[in-house]
């Protein structure tokens, strides 16, 4: 638990995990305890576009069964019907035809005593035999049919009879006969056998006929016909879709196995499977998009990503988003208050790094939305602008217009996706109301908490900053009252800081309260400090080993002070790194002329350190060393300072005091450049006065010396010190630096 890097990692699954459970709980839809056959008490809408399987099966058998069936022709079939009916009628023939030529052979006629009844006997015989070929060629005909046709039945009838039945079989094969449809083509052939002008008696012989001999012509192909089936089927026009936002089941309804199945698809009820599947997908993005932010931050912001506090902080921003966005979800995916981690982490961490959050949260909190458009655009769009308006906002009043502004670009966008989708008046007014509330309670609770995350992970934002750069805060207070001279020090340290820090790209407003406190650490022994000393020198009588325990200790005692103050981490380590491991040299040097070489360990003559980490804390370092020594120098012309702050430059870089921070050569000279602008503000070429005589028109005439005229400047110039050599010369300039 101790190890960094477990830590960091440790951290980072705790979210995932938190997260995971977060936002599958609100993606999850709401459950309902309903039984088949039960009625409804709630409105149920479909959560997301879904299929109804039941419809759709019935879809399918519906346009299964409508199928027309593939047919193959049976051959010969039709050939054979005809066939069939020729033969018979052509039997008819023969019969008719017998009667006559036996008489005849057997010399009978007309005239013959017997000729009726050997008439008789003949027809019955060919009648019999009429009977027995249409046995034979499967026509069923009764004794009296067959006898009617070869007895009774005139050669008209018969002529008639044959003509009729060919036209009907004829008309009757040429259609498609199958095993299913041959009544009907049974029937109909019979019906127009009916409706035919034949005798009664030949229509009943013709119906017997029909009936016998129509077969099937053509037979179902089961393969072909069922490949078309299944064909139908499997149509696309077969599904049934319910979409996203339509009602499945209404208040009152009851639960019908239809209905139940879309209930138990959707996982709408309580005694519903765990959906997996939702789970797992919410689990691989939350995981991808955790990996796109580790990534980000390891290629630009390296140093928050192995900061356990501000790796936590962030943690606990996202998290608690996701809550409040898992709360406000019942209500409305608009009032979701995203904007709240983009401007935190704006505020406390990095604006780009808000960006990239901003667009992680907008793609895990559309889960709990279902996708809800409008949410997407309003956070992608509101959520990035208020990233920018709340970067460096010193001012909470500064942040609070944020607030509004973002309010107004939420309804903005709002209205503008209300008119693209056709919405009507008053729900594009109800949605602005809810998003104008939305930015304004969202920069309300981002303003209320940024007390808390300051003090739980001691953060410094741009607020607190200027709450410390105020005088009357008690440690700047204290610093004015007791050691005056550190306190003007600190004041020209800062404007040196900040100026040089905003040329680099740095947090200049924590270079300057950084500056501001940098020497609290002197409050302990402000007599102990060259700047301090009105006459006595304490160090005069004390052996230089112990005047650089003295002048040392000022770091680590202004740590202590900070920390009784509650000064904020980062300030504090400008408090203890603005020395670094820096070479008390005029002490050094002392103690080499006071005591024998072998003796004096330079170590022992260096700040503790360490050295400056941030580039904030590596301008204040340089620009306290530059203060101390140009303030000292006799002649101050813009030529020689550049050069001396050059060369405070280099010496520190050269003794390897700029190793740990991230400036580079050209940072450095933009620092030194910076400075030298500075001090040519405050060191600038003055006026000549004459010698001439300056009245005072006051109560009371005074006159002022050019020289006393002068030294008021400079006396209100340098905090009332003046700068003059007079009784109290300065030390050289490394004394100077090194006091400081």
């Amino acid at each position: 638990m101790r190890n960094i890097k477990f830590q960091r990692i440790f951290i980072g699954i705790v979210t995932l995990i938190i997260a995971f459970i977060i936002v599958e709980s609100g993606a999850t839809p709401e459950k309902y305890n309903l039984k088949l056959n039960e009625v409804s008490k709630s409105k149920i809408i479909a959560t997301r576009d879904i299929e109804n399987k039941y419809r759709t099966k019935l879809n399918a058998e519906a346009a299964a069964d409508a199928t027309e069936p593939v047919m193959i022709e049976i051959i010969g079939a039709s050939i054979d019907v005809v066939n069939c009916l020729n033969d018979f009628l052509a039997a008819i023939d023969t019969a008719r035809d017998d009667v006559v030529n036996n008489l005849i052979q057997k010399g009978i006629t007309k005239e013959s005593y017997n000729y009726q009844v050997q008439l008789e006997n003949e027809q019955n015989k060919e009648a019999a035999k009429l009977l027995e070929n249409a046995n034979n060629l499967g026509i069923t005909l009764s004794e009296e049919q067959a006898a009617h046709l070869v007895s009774r039945a005139s050669d008209a009838d018969i002529s008639e009879f044959k003509k009729t039945v060919r036209r009907i079989v004829n008309e009757a094969v040429i259609q498609d006969i199958t095993v299913d449809n041959l009544p009907t083509h049974v029937y109909n052939a019979q019906k127009k056998v009916l409706d035919s002008t034949l005798n009664q008696d030949m229509k009943n012989i013709g119906l017997s006929i029909v009936n016998s001999i129509l077969k099937p012509n053509r037979t179902i192909d089961e393969e072909l016909t069922e490949q078309k089936k299944e064909e139908a089927r499997n149509d696309p026009k077969n599904k049934e879709i319910i979409l996203k936002g339509k009602t499945i089941v209404d208040v009152g309804d009851v639960i019908t196995f239809e209905k139940y199945q879309l209930l138990e698809e959707l996982n709408l009820l309580e005694e519903s499977r765990f959906d997996f599947g939702l789970a797992s997908g919410i689990f691989i993005i939350l995981i991808l998009t955790g990996v796109l932010l580790v990534i980000y931050m390891n290629m630009f912001r390296k140093k928050m990503l192995e900061d356990r506090s501000e790796l936590l902080l962030l943690s606990v921003i996202i998290l608690l988003t996701l809550l409040m966005a898992r709360a406000a979800i019942e209500y409305s995916p608009l009032a979701i208050p995203i904007f709240i981690a983009t401007m935190l982490i704006s505020v406390f961490l990095d604006m780009k790094l808000a960006m990239i959050v901003n667009f992680i949260l907008t793609i895990v909190i559309s889960f709990m939305t279902k996708g809800d458009i409008s949410f997407i655009y309003m956070a992608l769009i509101s959520g990035s602008f208020s990233g920018f308006l709340v970067y460096k906002a010193n001012q909470r009043n500064r942040l609070f217009m944020s607030g509004v502004l973002v309010a107004f670009l939420n309804v903005v966008v709002i209205v503008c996706l209300g008119i693209i989708n056709n919405d009507d008046f008053n729900t594009i007014l109800r949605n602005s109301f809810v998003v104008f509330l939305n930015g304004l309670v969202s920069i309300v609770l981002t303003i209320g908490l940024l007390p808390f995350w300051e003090s739980m992970f001691n953060i410094i934002t741009p607020m607190k900053l200027m709450e410390l750069a105020n005088p009357n805060q008690p440690l700047i207070k204290r610093l004015l009252m007791e050691a005056p001279g550190t306190y003007h020090h600190s004041l020209m340290v800062g404007n040196l800081a900040e100026v040089a820090t905003e040329a680099i790209g740095g947090n200049s407003l924590l270079a300057r309260v950084g500056a501001y406190f940098h020497d609290v650490g002197k409050l302990k022994r402000p007599n102990f400090f060259k700047e301090n000393q009105m006459g006595d020198n304490p160090h005069d009588r004390m052996t230089a080993n112990l005047s650089t325990l003295v002048i040392t200790s000022h770091t680590s005692d202004g740590v202590e002070l900070a920390e009784k103050y509650k000064i904020p981490k980062a300030i504090k380590d400008i408090i203890k790194q603005h020395h670094g491991t820096t070479l008390v040299a005029y002490f050094y040097h002392k103690a080499l002329k006071n005591e024998k070489a072998d003796e004096v360990k330079q170590e022992n003559f260096r700040y503790s350190g360490p050295k400056p980490a941030t580039r904030e804390a590596a301008v204040v370092m340089l620009a306290d060393s530059v203060e101390a020594a140009v303030r000292s120098m006799p002649d101050k012309t813009e030529g020689k300072i550049e050069g001396f702050i050059r060369k405070i430059i280099k010496d520190k870089l050269d003794d390897g005091q700029l190793d740990e921070c991230d400036l580079t050569l050209k940072d450095l000279d933009d620092i030194a450049k910076s400075f030298l602008k500075v001090f040519s503000g405050f060191f600038h070429e003055r006026q000549e006065y004459p010698e001439i005589k300056i009245k005072q028109i006051q109560a009371g005439e005074e006159e002022v010396t050019p020289a006393a005229a002068e030294s008021e400047r400079n006396a209100q110039t340098y905090g009332g010190r003046s700068m003059s050599n007079g009784n109290n010369n300065r030390e050289s300039a490394k004394q100077s630096s090194d006091n400081r």
